[in-house]
């Protein structure tokens, strides 16, 4: 009996050793991973507040503009950001044939920017596209009554191109999504009165529109961003659902790939729950081939952020946005840093940017 009692002792203590390494070993797993990611507010935009508004990137320069401000009116102003010295600078508005708009698409090719689409003051969805060359400014001389000359330089020139093609229903759209890959600009999906599922490559050389198509489902206030001259989009709502498709996009070889679900996945080989990272009217920037979505709305107004890798195609979290929660901002990458700024939450639009270091810790 006192054998088999020293035994029974030397077994339970063995496997409370066995436990309590188990537990240790799962402690330093659960804490082994840090979340990164620094958030600094930079200087505000210097125009009115606002949400819906487009941005594009030319070389190292951000030009922000159009939207919707806090009394709903259609804006067609552009500011240009310059990250080396954190200043705004006022560029040359869309011209006064160009209607105001909201929830417009940008992208940038080619050293020039490009605008078009959205939804104008009346309530037209417009299908009409700009080209702004900021290398070009604009001089106006005003002669007043009193015989007072003005002389007013503005920075860009904006030029109208083809019209983006009209929906199946034969009506613009609002809320696509665009972007480039080498210098070739891409936009599609949207709403016009009805969801749409298409992706349009533009050819500056001949001023055209070409249907390349789109496998996924219809959805309006999507995001994209271009990592390895891949464009990845996704994220919108189609018919309200939140949609959690991820697709990736390869001109080389003129492919659509379906990425993994934004969803809670658990099957024979795997699991996981990306459900966190599907929302719409997100902000979605790139960052040293990595990709980023923050902020948007999933129900409701979100803080959180989060990095793609292309390689594992996985999302990771990163430290949540120290601004304010909204919906319909804008964002973009310069070197190492992305940008997120305006945007709204409810009916209260921001004029607030912020600027985010991917692998800083939070300050």
């Amino acid at each position: 009996m006192k054998n088999f009692s020293l035994r029974a002792g030397r077994f339970l203590t063995l496997a409370l050793l066995l436990i309590g390494l188990g537990l240790s070993s799962c402690k330093k797993d659960s804490t082994s991973t840090t979340v990164t990611g620094n958030w600094t507010a930079g200087n505000s935009f210097p125009g009115v507040t606002r949400s819906g508004a487009v941005t594009f990137v030319i070389n190292g320069i951000a030009y922000v503009g159009t939207g919707n401000d806090v009394s709903s009116t259609r804006l067609r102003d552009f500011y240009a950001f310059d990250p080396s010295k954190g200043s705004w600078t006022q560029m040359t508005p869309l011209p006064s044939s160009a209607p105001a708009r909201y929830l417009a698409a940008a992208f940038s090719a080619n050293n020039k920017g490009y605008v078009g689409t959205g939804y104008a003051q009346d309530g037209t969805y417009l299908s009409d596209f700009w080209q702004f060359d900021p290398a070009t400014p604009t001089v106006t001389t005003t002669t007043s009554t009193t015989g007072t000359t003005t002389t007013t330089t503005t920075l860009g020139t904006w030029t109208r191109i083809q019209d983006f093609p009209l929906t199946t229903t034969g009506t613009g759209r609002r809320g696509a999504v665009a972007g480039s890959v080498n210098n070739v600009g891409y936009v599609g999906c949207g709403f016009g009165g009805n969801y749409e599922k298409d992706m349009y490559r533009y050819n500056a050389s001949s001023n055209s529109w070409t249907d390349i198509g789109f496998p996924g489902n219809k959805r309006v206030n999507a995001a994209a961003f271009t990592l390895n001259n891949v464009l990845y989009m996704g994220f919108g709502t189609n018919n309200a659902v939140t949609d959690t498709q991820f697709w990736a996009y390869d001109p080389s070889a003129n492919t659509w790939t379906q990425k993994r679900n934004l969803a809670n996945v658990s099957n024979s080989t795997e699991s996981y729950d990306y459900s966190g990272v599907a929302r719409t009217q997100t902000a979605a920037f790139a960052v040293n081939s990595l990709g980023y979505v923050a902020v948007g709305n999933n129900g409701s107004n979100l803080l959180t952020c989060y990095e793609y890798d292309p390689t594992a195609d996985s999302w990771t979290l990163k430290n949540p946005f120290t601004g304010s929660a909204r919906s319909l901002p804008v964002a973009f990458g310069i070197g190492n840093l992305g940008y997120v700024g305006l945007g709204s939450t409810g009916s209260t639009p921001f004029d607030d940017f912020w600027k985010f270091d991917p692998n800083a810790a939070q300050q």
